[in-house]
Formats: C-alpha cells, structure tokens, sequence
C-alpha cells in the first residue's frame, strides 16, 4: 500500500503530516510520498516529492493545480491531503484515478475559524465559511475518506457513513517527547505557553492575570511563543505587557520549529492553555495540553468541554473559567506555592499521554483505516 500526503499551505514538516502520519507510516514500513511546498521536503524514510520545488516557488492558487500534477504522476494506493482549499483537486483527483482512494484530513473547524479570520473582511466571513461548509459536505459526499483531529468536528460529517470517517487526534509522537535535553537545569519559568497569541486564544486574560498577580506580590516568569494576528496583532500584546509593567517578567517570541518545543516546554513548570469560548474552540482539542504533559508539567486550562474530556481538575491540572482573569489567577497562585502537588500533576498527566494519549496508539488505526478504503474502492 503506497501512500502520498499532499499540502500546499503547511509545511513539509508540519507536526501532524510529517511527524504525526508521513514518518510515523514510513517507520511501519510503508511507502511513503509528500508533496509540499518545499524543495527540501521528506527523510531517507518519507520520500519528496520531484515536484516540490517547483510547487515552492509558485503562487497559492497555482500550487494547486500543481499539487494535482503531481498526485497524477505518481503511483500511490492512498492520497491523503491536508488543506480544504484542496478539496476542489481531491475531487478531481478521484474522478481521474477512480480506482485509487482519496482522503481529505479536517485539521479544524475551518467553517468557525473563517469567522474569525483576521484577514477575511467582516462583511465577506460568514459567506466564507458557508463556502467552506459546502466544500466540507461535497468531500463527504464523494471522497473515499474523511479524518478529522477532534470528535466535534466529525460531527459535521455525521451524514456520511461511520466507515469513512476517522478521527486521529493530535497526541504527541513519543519519541519526540522521550529524548531529553539538559539545556534546561538552569532556573525554569514559572509558566510557559505555545501557541497562537490573540484575544481568542486568551493571551489577554493571561496579561490581566499576571497583573493581578503582580499586586498581590506574585511575579511569575512567563514565556510565550507562538503566532499572532500579523504585526498589528504582535504589536497590541507587546503594548499590552509593556502598560502592565510586565516587561521583566514575559519572554515572547514567534513560532518555532516542531523539534525545539520540547525544550522550550521543559524551560517551564506550568503548561497554559487560555482558550476562550469561542465556536472553534468548543470544537478542537489544543495539541499544546498533551505536549505540556508529555513533558511532565501540570496544566491550567479553560474549563471549554474539548479540554474536560482529558483535563482533570486536580488530578492531572486544573481548570478555570475562561475569560475569567481572576479564577486564572488564582490557579496560577495556587500551583505556584503548592510545587509538590503541582509535581504529582505533572507526573499523572504524563503517565496518561506515555500510556494512552500519545501517536503510537494511534497509527494502527490510520493504517487499518486506509486498508479499509483501499479494499472498497476496488
């Protein structure tokens, strides 16, 4: 069974199609192809694509066209792509390879997430996200699969048969995780968080907490790394920290590859995950809760239903109420001068993802998935 990943937005190392699907296939012995906008793309177990380069150096909308010529020039069984402005080349893809087998992989809620795209002009959002709705429901109709990273969002594919769809959440690739650094025996961060930085992803309810903190005479160190919304977006939350007198204590920088994050992680004590109550995040399980406790961190998380189903309140971290500075705050407080149960969290949460939640209980049923289609579509 030979297997092709196909992307034109993210990178060819993107944690959940290389890591987490292309290596973790090719290590099971399977022949693995990417096509993604990178010329350097794949291992000497995942193999690039001939046509990487050249979808590199073109235009968004060309790179799909080409991504076609390149799923059509190759020899794979399974073609799995990534992007939901790709569903148009899937389609046709499987009208001209009938015999081969099409899976679209659903990352998020994408109808939710371009409600709140930052870039998208208010008035044309919610058009958008009815056309990504439909683009959703014409891939479950007529490709051989779905996968999907959460439960909430296959539920949008409930019209479909339960045969084709699968979801594959995004839980840590153990190997990445159990290779350890000792960059960090110097002093920790009292907290750490990654991922992106907005109102939506409550970077400001973090701000207001650390505030409230600092005049009840508690001054955590903070690290953050992620994204923004562009440079205005990076530009309110440098501003914010500056009027909260939070310079000193707040490091942030960008994104950062997916081999560093285990280091940047373990440079802290206490995982964050602020997510506000938004439609999207009522959806999507955060992949940052499971890296925080395969690093052995406890975690403080939004209360939201997607986080409940894996965070225990005092158990493995705890919860707060989402857009509440003070609730965080008082978490926060609370782990700080209790480091031992903040510990024994830490170690539960991790012997959790090491047992149960991580990638290598997961690939099997990827693999039985496909087997399942390949057998169909003939």
């Amino acid at each position: 069974m030979r297997i092709c990943h196909i992307t034109t937005v993210h990178s060819a190392r993107d944690a959940r199609i290389f890591y987490r699907m292309c290596r973790a296939l090719a290590q099971r012995g399977f022949p693995v192809e990417i096509i993604a906008p990178d010329g350097t793309a794949g291992t000497s177990s995942v193999r690039p694509s001939p046509w990487n380069a050249v979808i590199a150096r073109a235009g968004r909308i060309r790179r799909i066209t080409l991504a076609l010529r390149a799923a059509l020039a190759g020899t794979a069984d399974i073609y799995h792509f990534h992007d939901p402005e790709l569903i148009p080349m899937g389609l046709l893809l499987k009208a001209l390879r009938p015999a081969k087998s099409v899976v679209y992989d659903v990352h998020e809620d994408y109808p939710s997430m371009m409600r709140e795209k930052y870039w998208i002009p208010k008035p044309l959002r919610s058009l958008v996200a009815g056309s990504v709705s439909l683009s959703n429901a014409l891939a479950g109709r007529w490709l051989d699969g779905i996968v999907t990273a959460d439960p909430g969002v296959k539920k949008d594919f409930q019209r479909i048969p339960t045969t084709k769809i699968l979801v594959y959440y995004n839980f840590p690739v153990l190997s990445h995780f159990e290779s350890r650094s000792e960059k960090h025996s110097e002093a920790k961060a009292d907290l750490v968080y990654i991922g992106g930085m907005s109102r939506r992803s409550g970077v400001f309810v973090l701000l207001d907490a650390l505030a409230l903190l600092a005049k009840q005479g508690v001054r955590p160190s903070v690290k953050l790394a992620g994204y923004t919304d562009g440079e205005a977006g990076c530009f309110e939350i440098e501003s914010a920290i500056r009027n909260l007198g939070l310079e000193k204590h707040v490091e942030l920088r960008g994104r950062m590859p997916y081999a560093q994050v285990p280091d940047w992680i373990r440079g802290g004590r206490i995982g964050l995950v602020t997510l506000q109550a938004i439609p999207k995040f009522m959806k999507n399980i955060p992949t940052k809760m499971f890296e925080y406790w395969a690093c052995g961190l406890p975690v403080i998380a939004s209360g939201l239903p997607p986080i409940r189903q894996f965070l225990s309140d005092g158990r493995n971290g705890m919860v707060f109420s989402p857009s509440s500075a003070e609730d965080l705050a008082r978490a926060i407080r609370f782990l700080m001068e209790h480091p031992d149960e903040a510990e024994s969290m830490g170690r539960f949460g991790q012997k959790q993802v090491f047992e149960d939640w991580n990638n290598e209980q997961q690939i099997n049923s990827l693999i039985r998935f496909y087997g399942e289609l390949s057998r169909n579509a003939y």
